[in-house]
């Protein structure tokens, strides 16, 4: 029971690290977004969204979203901080990992599965000792010839991915020692077993990163958490895979336990270890690597920074973030227009605003240059930044999605994805014997059910990383964005969509429910409703519409009210990946307040 505290602490140090130290959790892979993706993603997604490959034997071969795709693009955001450029390194990195692993496979394979390889029980090298020795062999002497070529080379990059095979396959090797395939149940470990890998791996990675680094030591933390998720993905969902078959019929699956699995905790246990050791050691928080591009941050986020530091006194603060908020709320305003900026430097110059926000800007930038050490006077100044900040939200808003639009998107991707999936449940259905409890136990249509799921969250995912927009949206006129109106980028798209997840589980059970109901005319005879006989099929589709209708509706109405009070209509996804969902084209700039003096007329600042 006591593993089962391992995932909060994890969390609580991650939290820590992005919101505490954001610039330092940036320039390492580690941020804000790579948190919702885990945390709440990872919990959205457990257990739920399953990507089902290959049937083997007489069960069905999968990959869990949480417990093992999330992981690993976390992986490969922290490899393109820690060596790049990514598509060069990640390229060699899999290329030497997936030999290695093609190696073991093939020795390991016999001893590990010997209804598979018969020469392997003949030779009797079934024992757990000798497959350990078998694959410390393989993976030592891949790991050894990396090292020995990266180390000696003058190339930074190439010295980083030996350093990172070598790691990952110390790992794997450990890692496959202390596992154990068990039919029917999966691949286990004992507690506190299974932390010893990844610790070590945090631990060696952050002794040795000052010698190999230089400046540069903080890289300990991605190198562990690369070298600990690859290094048990491989040593004990790869190679311990063969041992699982032929079991009971159902799904298997690579990161089956979700946010619980060794593949998710082993990454975050090793960032753990290199942190804590990396701080004992006496490191930095400075940003470490190239340079990371501005992002924009929301002037409703600047409003609150300068609040909390009127609080808190630091007056100097509250006036520098309270005139910031108010400029990033122009010029956001300007960019969801289409406005051009302006030379002189006065953000609402041209705009179609009152003469009031024009004047009341220019003083609030002198006094937040002067400053003030009265409490009072800085209030005022954040009161006003409020009310230019609510200015520029009014002029913005009419460019982002309504929540009709929004919703009538929704609703079309929602049945472009419901529809064929019935029609293609419903064949499963008719192909598997049995009746309605029977095809429901059946492998195969569980693992289309889970297989749904990820389907449809990589629709949305892909299709917005890919051209902006779904289908619904398009029909709709509607894009995704990032802050800067640029297009969204992939791991943006992932974490935006997990948030769908659970109403993408409900329409995937809804849809098989319907499917087998209609297939197979499991509800036979007639029930009285209001005094009308009904038949129990009609009834039971009837039944299974309404609760999706209804499960569906509660969890869109959360959305709905998410969208309906934000200032940029977004839900809890576009919160998290910090995206819009935009209309084009652009719409016309609202019409100056009738009856307001000109841009520019000097008001009173303060009211």
């Amino acid at each position: 029971m006591a593993g089962f505290g391992i995932p909060g602490l994890l969390w609580a140090l991650l939290y820590l690290l992005a919101w505490e130290r954001p610039a330092f959790a940036e320039s390492l892979g580690f941020g804000r977004t790579t948190f919702w993706l885990l945390v709440p993603g990872g919990l959205l997604a457990s257990f739920t969204a399953v990507v089902p490959f290959a049937p083997i034997s007489n069960a069905w071969l999968g990959i869990d979203l949480a417990g093992a795709v999330f992981p690993v693009l976390v992986g490969l955001v922290a490899l393109e901080r820690y060596a790049p450029p990514l598509f060069r390194t990640a390229g060699r990195y899999l290329a030497v990992l997936a030999g290695e692993s093609a190696l073991l496979f093939v020795v390991v394979l016999p001893s590990t599965a010997p209804t598979l390889g018969a020469w392997g029980r003949d030779l009797g090298v079934g024992t757990p000792l000798l497959e350990a020795l078998l694959v410390t062999a393989g993976a030592t002497g891949v790991a050894l010839t990396v090292g020995v070529i990266g180390l000696r080379s003058e190339v930074a990059a190439t010295r980083r991915l030996a350093f990172l095979v070598a790691l990952t396959s110390a790992v794997l090797v450990l890692t496959f020692a202390g596992t154990t395939a068990v039919p029917n149940v999966g691949i286990v470990e004992g507690f506190p077993y299974y932390l010893l890998p990844p610790l070590g791996a945090g631990f060696v990675a952050a002794d040795l990163a000052p010698r190999l680094f230089r400046d540069e030591a903080a890289f300990a933390l991605p190198l562990a958490f690369l070298a600990s998720t690859f290094g048990v993905l491989l040593g004990a969902d790869l190679l311990r895979q063969p041992g699982l078959y032929p079991g009971e019929p159902g799904l298997y699956t690579i990161g089956g336990a979700g946010i619980l699995d060794l593949v998710y905790l082993s990454g975050l246990l090793a960032l753990a270890a290199a942190f804590a050791t990396y701080r004992l050691r006496g490191g930095s928080w400075a940003p470490v690597g190239a340079p990371l591009p501005t992002r924009s941050v929301s002037p409703t986020a600047r409003l609150r920074q300068g609040y909390r530091f009127g609080v808190q006194g630091r007056l100097a603060e509250s006036l520098t973030a309270s005139a910031e908020a108010a400029r990033a709320s122009a010029l956001q305003a300007r960019r969801l227009l289409g406005a051009p900026t302006t030379p002189d430097g006065r953000p609402w110059t041209g705009m179609p605003v009152p003469g009031w926000v024009v004047s009341d800007q220019a003083n609030l930038d002198s006094v937040a240059r002067g400053g003030t050490a009265d409490g009072r006077e800085g209030f005022r100044a954040w009161l006003t930044a409020r009310s230019l900040v609510l200015v520029g939200a009014t002029l913005g808003r009419p460019r982002f999605g309504s929540l009709v639009d929004r919703i009538v998107a929704f609703g079309i991707d929602f049945l472009l994805l419901g529809v064929p999936a019935t029609a293609v449940f419903g064949e499963i259905a008719r192909a598997t014997p049995g009746g309605f409890v029977g095809v429901l136990s059946s492998a195969g249509f569980n693992a289309a059910i889970y297989g749904f799921v990820a389907v449809a969250f990589l629709y949305f995912a892909l299709s917005e990383y890919a051209v902006g927009t779904t289908v619904g949206k398009w029909v709709r006129h509607l894009w995704v964005s990032d802050r800067e109106l640029r297009p969204v980028g992939g791991f943006s798209a992932l974490v935006r969509n997990v948030s769908l997840v659970p109403l993408l589980t409900v329409e995937g059970l809804g849809a098989a429910l319907l499917a087998v109901e209609l297939s197979k005319g499991a509800a036979t005879g007639a029930g009285t409703v209001l005094g009308v006989g009904v038949p129990l099929g009609v009834l039971a589709v009837a039944g299974i519409v309404g609760f999706v209708t209804v499960a569906a509706g509660l969890l869109g109405s959360i959305a709905a009210i998410v969208i309906a009070l934000t200032a940029e209509r977004q839900r809890i996804g576009d919160l998290w990946a910090a995206t819009w969902v935009v209309r084009e084209p652009m719409p016309e700039a609202p019409a100056p307040t009738p009856g307001a003096p000109p841009a520019g007329a000097a008001d009173p600042p303060f009211g």
